[in-house]
């Protein structure tokens, strides 16, 4: 009896594991925070608004306390440390007014800030070095990346000129477009608020409604990079598969712009990349989230192309498959059907034009309902776009890619030539390019708007005496980065245009 006694007590002892439902959930993404004390004033309020989507964190110290994490150069120093052992999905980062403070060891001011007799932090030339090596340390965790411009500096400000940050705004935004990584406009977003916002006069720092404000903005840049919507093209095995097809399953990634702002329109965006590979950042998500600024929403384009193996005409029959796609879905994403736009960049330029002008022709279908559908974009606005490839100003390195072993098919190339497609039906085109484009020379939008014009149809062209290739949207200071209100104001038209 005493031998059952003990066992039983034993037994009692033994933990069995269990493991409840909430366990078994998947782990929520981690979001790192890296900034000033602008990002540790808006941290809290955004770990609050995505605390049902992701873990929030910034550094801090081995005892748990916030780090301010500075000028550049402290991020060189510590960014190690920082990041840790810790895989992070997206990291928003930023760097910039530690660095245009001016310091004086005499100072009084809080942080020895003296704009007359200082010594500025890191000079222009300092900034753009260290932040570019930042820049690669970051992308080497493999993490989803979001640049967050400097804020607004208020005047009287004691240790900074106003003006300086957007000068050091322009030097990052160089940075990001060159890597391909979206900017968090936080200096656009509190421009016009600021004086609202700031807790003194003369102070960039911002009451805690300010930094609620600015949550907001960094929120929704973040829950874009999280979980875009992102759809599948094809039930199946993609059609118009090349003899060494990759077989990549070619996607649209969904950017709903708000209810409040709506204009009910949508527009498929079509990377460039030379027909070799796309630059989905800069001349997708980022125009995306510019379309959602102005009310439209945003729908971006991951076609076939060389690199996967594929030649035309896949990259056409992903296009006017998503088309039939974005047009199925235009109730449940309050979209009017009869305002769907495409549009282009260089290559992605030259697919959207073949969407405009090769409609009617039998690619882009499943077998599903949405066949029914047309494929017909209501407008197409084309950025320094090809256009020929029969021409002598032709983007050489776009035909071979498209065309692949067929790449001498002069009827072929006559084919996918659109600049020879356009017919009455073809939709209202917005042209933009620069007269110094060597990559792809001015001609090609030229050759198209003389098509248009000759079938009488509806077009608007700007071509801009400064400027090169693959710009996208910048920050920069030239006449061309004025282009998306140029846009704008024309896509304003099209949509209010009676039918």
């Amino acid at each position: 009896m005493r031998k059952i006694l003990w066992l039983a007590l034993l037994l009692s002892l033994i933990v069995i594991p269990f493991t409840n439902a909430a366990d078994q959930q998947p782990a929520k993404p981690r979001v790192l925070i890296i900034g000033d004390s602008i990002s540790i004033g808006y941290t809290p309020h955004v770990k609050e608004m995505l605390k049902d989507k992701a873990i929030v964190t910034r550094p801090r110290t081995a005892k748990g306390h916030i780090i301010n994490c500075g000028n550049t150069q402290r991020g060189l120093d510590n960014l190690t440390d920082w990041l840790g052992d810790t895989k992070y999905d997206v990291i928003h980062f930023n760097w910039g007014l530690w660095d245009i403070c001016y310091r004086h060891p005499e100072s009084k001011e809080q942080g020895r800030r003296d704009k007359k007799r200082g010594t500025i932090t890191a000079a222009p030339e300092v900034y753009e070095q260290n932040l570019r090596e930042l820049v690669d340390m970051l992308k080497a965790t493999g993490a989803r990346l979001i640049w967050a411009s400097t804020t607004p500096v208020p005047e009287k400000e004691a240790g900074r000129f106003v003006g300086d940050e957007v000068k050091y705004n322009k030097i990052a935004a160089r940075i990001m477009a060159e890597n391909d990584i979206p900017t968090d406009d936080l200096y656009s977003y509190m421009l016009s608020v600021a004086d609202k916002y700031y807790r003194a006069p003369g102070d960039v720092h911002y009451t805690d409604e300010g930094y609620r404000h600015l949550a907001k903005k960094v929120v929704s840049s973040i829950e874009k990079a999280l979980d875009p919507e992102k759809i599948d093209l094809w039930p199946d095995t993609p059609p118009a598969q090349g003899a060494n097809s990759k077989k990549v399953m070619p996607t649209i990634t969904v950017y709903r712009t708000t209810r409040e702002i709506s204009k009910n329109a949508a527009v498929l965006i079509c990377p460039g990349g030379g027909y070799g590979h796309l630059a989905m950042t800069h001349e997708g998500s980022t125009i995306a989230e510019w379309l959602n600024s102005v009310g439209i929403t945003g729908v971006v384009l991951r076609y076939r192309h060389a690199r996967d193996g594929d030649h035309f005409p896949a990259p056409l029959e992903d296009a006017l498959r998503a088309m039939r796609i974005v047009r199925s879905n235009a109730p449940d994403w309050n979209i009017d059907p009869d305002k769907i736009g495409v549009m282009g960049f260089s290559a992605g330029g030259h697919l959207a034009s073949m969407v405009g002008t090769k409609f009617n022709e039998p690619y882009g279908k499943a077998g599903d309902p949405a066949d029914k559908l047309s494929a017909r974009p209501d407008f197409m606005m084309l950025v320094y776009p090809v256009i020929t490839m029969t021409q002598p100003f032709m983007h050489k390195g776009s035909k071979r890619n498209l065309l692949g072993p067929r790449a001498n098919n002069d009827d072929l190339a006559r084919a996918v030539s659109t600049e020879l497609q356009v017919k009455t039906d073809t939709p209202p085109t917005f042209l933009l390019h620069c007269n110094g484009d060597k990559g792809v020379l001015p001609e090609n939008s030229v050759a198209f708007y003389q098509a248009l014009r000759k079938q009488n149809l509806d077009a608007e062209m700007h071509i801009f005496r400064k400027g090169s290739h693959g710009f996208g949207i910048r920050n920069l200071d030239n006449p061309i980065f004025d282009w998306p209100a140029r846009a704008a104001d024309w896509l304003d038209q099209i949509l209010n245009a009676e039918k």
